[in-house]
């Protein structure tokens, strides 16, 4: 089984990147779990979103405190990312720097990659809303979950809230976060 934790701020669509990942996954034929923690909800608090995939179904119901990856999407939520057993999981950061910082500050004890997911993401869709073209970092790292998996559930996400002409620009970040990911 594959474990996910998404860190972000209420609002900038943790919630939605981590649905999304389990929806391509179901798709395959995968067996998923998702869920959020949040508490009260207004912009800008805290968030984690989490996702189980696997082969098997999935009986542990319980919030992920060792995942595979964490997707920080929100750098400054750094101390949630590190109050998760982070040995032998991947952190996915977005940000500018590389990852050489956080191995120096942080002391991580994890393999680290950091993508630009802010600015593809204004490039491509004109906001700053970096949760779902993250989805292109994670599955630079994970193969368990395919490329075509996550394009038909972004499609299929945007056009259930009549957002279609959001799709292609969200499929076009996605690809270039996969492709833009410093590891």
């Amino acid at each position: 089984m594959k474990k996910f934790v998404f860190i972000a701020r209420a609002g900038q669509g943790a919630k939605s990147a981590a649905n999304i990942l389990a929806k391509a996954a179901f798709l395959q034929g995968l067996n998923v779990q998702e869920f959020p923690e949040y508490g009260p909800e207004r912009m800008g608090a805290p968030v984690k979103s989490y996702v189980k995939i696997g082969n098997k179904k999935i009986r542990d119901f319980s919030p992920i405190t060792k995942a595979d990856y964490v997707v920080l999407i929100d750098k400054t939520l750094i101390n949630l990312a590190l109050g998760l057993d982070l040995k032998d999981s991947i952190l996915i950061i977005n940000d500018v720097c590389d990852a050489e910082k956080y191995y120096k500050k942080y002391k991580i004890n994890a393999k680290i990659g950091v993508v630009n997911a802010s600015k593809i993401s204004f490039k491509n869709i004109g906001l700053d809303k970096p949760s779902i073209p993250m989805l292109g970092a994670v599955l630079s790292f994970e193969k368990m979950v395919k490329n075509d998996s996550i394009n038909r559930a972004v499609r299929e996400y945007f056009e259930g809230f009549g957002k279609k002409n959001v799709v292609d620009s969200n499929i076009k970040a996605i690809k270039e976060c996969y492709e833009g990911v410093n590891k």
